[in-house]
Formats: C-alpha cells, structure tokens, sequence
C-alpha cells in the first residue's frame, strides 16, 4: 500500500513541477487567458483550498478560497485570474437542497473533501455585492486520506470489451481539459482508502456514468502468453460521487 501511495505522490508532485515551469502572467493582470488557465465561458470543477478567516464585514470576508482544479490560474468573479479566488457562500439552488442540505455538504466542501463544478459571479448580498460560487454539480469524496493527490478526471465505463487484456475499457477525461483523454484498463480505488461500501457504489456509478476521481495512470502487467503484456490503471488516491446530502 506504502508503495501505491509513493507513486500516487511522486506523479503529484511531477504535475505540480510541470505546472509551475509553465510560463503565467502576473495573478489578476491579464484578462486574456494562457493555455493552462480555465477559459472563461467554461464552467470549470472547483476545490477548497482554505477557509476564509479574515476578520471583515460580510461579505467582503468570510466563506472560502477555491481553485479550479488542474489548472494554476483561476479566474475570480472579477474576471481577473489569481491563484485561489473568493467565495463567499455556494450558491447551490438549481440543486434544489434545503439549508440544511446545503450546510452539510459544505462542511464536506470546507475541508476539501468534495469538489463543485460552477462558476465564480458577483451576486448582491445584503446591501453589498459579494463573491458567490455558483454551483451546477456537486461531487462528495469517498477516502479517507488528508487531500487528494494527482491529477483529476472524470471517468467512465466506455462499453469496450475484450477477449484478452489489456483491454481500455475505461475512459479518462482530465477536469477543466475536456480536449485531454485517454483509455486505461481499470481504476484501483485502494490508494483512497474509502470503505467497502463506497467502493461498490462507485462501481455501480459507473454503470450509469461517470465518476470523478483524482490520482496517477501507472502502468501494470496485464498477462500475456509470450511475455509480459502491460496494461494501464488509475491509482485513485480519492475519488467523488455525485453529492446526495
């Protein structure tokens, strides 16, 4: 398992190198986006990366900090891009939750265990206009490590079938790069450690659609009658259900 979780890392940190060695304008100063950040008429996936301590008047404080995920730069409501962008509260009506829905999911959301796809916009919010991140899905994680490591998808089932492995009979899509994807052999939701239950819902997801995972494609040996025959899997260091609060 140690060794799982050493690759999972190891492909994190390669991803983080290579996003940081992309060349990227000065966070808010250049409203015409480079090839790494999120286009601005997409509705990208977001995760927490802080809760918003600042002690100011609401709504100018208070709420979280998010970023679109796989991506350096994103854009604010402002339309300016940064690193991390404000949110004062999730909008989440065209989910159609109660407070009390929407308060529990956020305490998944506030801890970085789930991610939201939307947009960032400016809403008014008392006699103010706040920023406010309106939610179209929502995605509640399944594992028990810390924080997610890797890149993240979306993944399904794409109906390949064959008589031999390897067989890419799952799909990957990397989030907020609809244009990127590429087919494995299998998921492997242990580097997660979700419960059993979790494990089999997230199999029964993808017989209906997709799921959303995050983790490293490594390679693994698949068979073969004259020599090894290696194949491709998902180590999901954490992956994401559709949220039902």
């Amino acid at each position: 398992m140690s060794h799982i979780r050493t690759l999972v890392a190891a492909a994190a940190l390669a991803l983080s190198a290579s996003s940081h060695a992309q060349s990227a304008p000065t966070p808010g100063t250049d409203p015409s986006a480079p090839p790494t950040a999120i286009d601005a008429k997409s509705e990208p996936y977001f995760i927490v990366t802080h809760i918003d301590t600042r002690k100011c008047a609401y709504p100018m404080c208070g709420g979280y900090f998010v970023k679109a995920v796989n991506s350096p730069l994103t854009r604010c409501a402002d339309g300016k891009l940064a690193k991390q962008c404000h949110a004062v509260e999730l909008d989440t009506r065209s989910l159609g939750w109660s407070d009390e829905q929407r308060a529990k999911f956020e305490a998944s959301f506030g801890v970085g265990k789930a991610l939201v796809k939307g947009a960032l916009e400016p809403q008014p919010r008392g006699l103010y206009t706040g920023e406010v991140l309106r939610v179209t899905e929502a995605w509640q994680g399944q594992g028990t490590n810390k924080r997610p490591l890797g890149t993240f998808y979306s993944l399904k089932n794409n109906g390949i079938v064959c008589i031999q492995a390897p067989c890419p009979s799952f799909s990957l899509t990397t989030l907020n790069r609809p244009a990127t994807e590429r087919t494995i052999d299998m998921p492997d939701f242990s580097p997660a450690r979700a419960p059993e239950e979790a494990v089999k819902a997230a199999w029964a997801e993808l017989e209906q659609g997709p799921i959303l995972a995050a983790g490293a494609v490594v390679p693994f040996p698949a068979g073969g009658l004259q020599g090894t025959v290696y194949g491709n899997k998902l180590l999901a260091s954490e992956f994401y259900l559709p949220a039902k609060p």
